[in-house]
Parts: C-alpha cells; sequence; structure tokens
C-alpha cells in the first residue's frame, strides 16, 4: 500500500471555562503524503498492543510538521473522514527532510 493522498491535522486545545473542561478543535495543517503500512516488525509489535488498524503517513517536513513533532498528544490527522491518532511522529533516518506520523484509528 504506497498511495499519495491528503490529509488534515487537527489541533486539540482544552480550555477551562467556569470550572469545567472544554476541547476545542482548529484546522492546523493540511499536506500532501505518502500512505504507507507498518513494517513487519512494527507491524507484529502492534498486533501484540492490540492495536490493529495502524497507518504511517509520509509527510515533507516543515515548522508545522516540527510542531507535531514536539507533541503528538495534541493532533490528530483526518484521511478520507476517518481521524487517526498520532502516536509517533519522527523524522527518516535516510532523508531528514521527510517524517513519518505513526497513526492509529480512534482515541
Amino acid at each position: 500500500m504506497s498511495e499519495t493522498a491528503r490529509i488534515n491535522v487537527i489541533r486539540k486545545h482544552s480550555n477551562v471555562v467556569d470550572g469545567r473542561k472544554q476541547v476545542t478543535t482548529e484546522d492546523f495543517y493540511s499536506c500532501w503524503c505518502k500512505v504507507q503500512s507498518l513494517g513487519t516488525n512494527e507491524k507484529y509489535t502492534a498486533l501484540q498492543h492490540g492495536i490493529e488498524r495502524t497507518i504511517v503517513f509520509k509527510v515533507r517536513n516543515c515548522k508545522k510538521v516540527s510542531e507535531i513533532v514536539l507533541d503528538t498528544r495534541e493532533f490528530f490527522a483526518v484521511y478520507k473522514g476517518t481521524e487517526f491518532k498520532i502516536y509517533d511522529a519522527s523524522p527518516m533516518f535516510t532523508d531528514n527532510g521527510q517524517v513519518l506520523l505513526k497513526c492509529r484509528v480512534g482515541e
């Protein structure tokens, strides 16, 4: 599985209003990516941890993507109408200009 597609990255903000926590979202970044699947070892490890529906988005590195790398908990990706929680964002070893966003379905 390797196709080019567009993803939207959404940022979650938590605010306390009148003593109650409110979560708001905003469109943070929209970009083209290459959709990939996990490697064999990663897939086996994900299955052991009960993470069955995972996907990897290979995106170009920029300032916005660097913010995602610093704190993945604030962000999630939307691909073809499905929300994916970003659990890892790491630059590629072979090409520093690319970042792999590893995601799973749901929260």
